[in-house]
């Protein structure tokens, strides 16, 4: 999916004037930010009040081009453009609802984890008491988005974090250097109790997974989405499917395959043991088949 870069995208629009300005510093990265700029493929997930759907025309280095559903069932066609160099890009809106107008955002390196950023929405002439509303509406609705995607991205730091401890840590014990803690198994207590707890989130090997009951079953799956690290520890199965917040990315919770067409599946998850005599239960790794199988008829029903 490409597009010809228009060679009048980054100048703006004179027919416009600046309604309001918007500055901010967020705890991330400029990377971080970079990225979150080119997702598209979030706007309906992470900012569901304010996007309804999205539909990419054309994508590419350049930035993206969009046709997006709005609330009250209206439409717009936006396109964002960036100019890394000079660290800044416009998201302009095109037809449809809001046009024309331009938001433009400056981006400055702070710290590692931090960046200022500086936004200008640009509309139609109006009388200043009706333009200064507008800007108002611009900056209450850009400080939360802002303040999603500052908890997005600094979430995904974390993950990208943790993933490079565990790289190490897993070079360093194929060198003999040190021993990775893999737990092969992890005693969870009686399960009638461990049911009343339900969802909880274990850690075994150095990834998290949460446990819950799921069908009549307990099951654990990881509490990460293989697509860009979102957090699936806090998000109920819907009709039977965990739907990653992020992106909308669909997983079966027992399989941890995608059940949305992507081939992406979720990291292997222990099954879910209890003993017939003991009633305990323990969550357990089955190293020798690598299937990753996570229900046995022990756990159903079971205590």
């Amino acid at each position: 999916m490409a597009e010809t870069l228009r060679t009048d995208a980054l100048e703006r629009n004179p027919d416009l004037v600046v309604a309001a300005v918007y500055e901010r510093e967020v705890g991330a990265s400029l990377e971080r930010v970079w990225e979150n700029v080119y997702d598209w493929e979030h706007l309906p997930w992470l900012h569901a009040q304010a996007f309804e759907s999205i539909e990419p025309i054309a994508t590419g280095e350049w930035g993206w081009h969009a046709r997006v559903g709005l609330p009250g069932n209206t439409r717009a066609e936006i396109e964002l453009v960036t100019d890394r160099d000079a660290r800044h890009y416009v998201a302009r809106t095109l037809e449809g609802a809001g046009a024309p107008s331009e938001i433009w955002t400056s981006l400055e390196p702070v710290e590692d984890d931090r960046t200022a950023i500086r936004v200008e929405f640009c509309v139609r002439p109006l009388p200043a008491e009706a333009l200064a509303r507008v800007g108002e509406v611009y900056v209450s609705l850009y400080t939360v988005l802002w303040d999603q995607d500052e908890s997005m991205m600094q979430t995904r730091e974390t993950a990208l974090a943790e993933r490079r401890v565990r790289s190490t840590a897993s070079v360093s014990e194929a060198a003999g250097v040190g021993t990775a803690d893999e737990a092969d198994a992890v005693a969870l207590g009686p399960a009638d109790a461990l049911r009343a707890s339900l969802p909880i989130v274990v850690e075994m090997g150095g990834h998290r997974f949460r446990i819950l009951e799921h069908e009549g079953e307990l099951i654990a799956h990881s509490t990460q989405c293989p697509h860009l690290l979102g957090p699936l520890d806090a998000c109920p199965p819907e009709d039977g499917v965990l739907v990653c917040p992020w992106h909308g990315y669909r997983f079966d919770p027992k399989t941890g395959r995608s059940v949305d067409g992507r081939r992406l599946r979720l990291r292997p998850a222990p099954r879910i043991v209890v003993d017939a005599a003991t009633g305990e239960a323990s969550a357990r790794f089955e190293r020798d088949t690598g299937t990753g199988a996570q229900a046995t008829p022990s756990a159903r029903g079971a205590g």
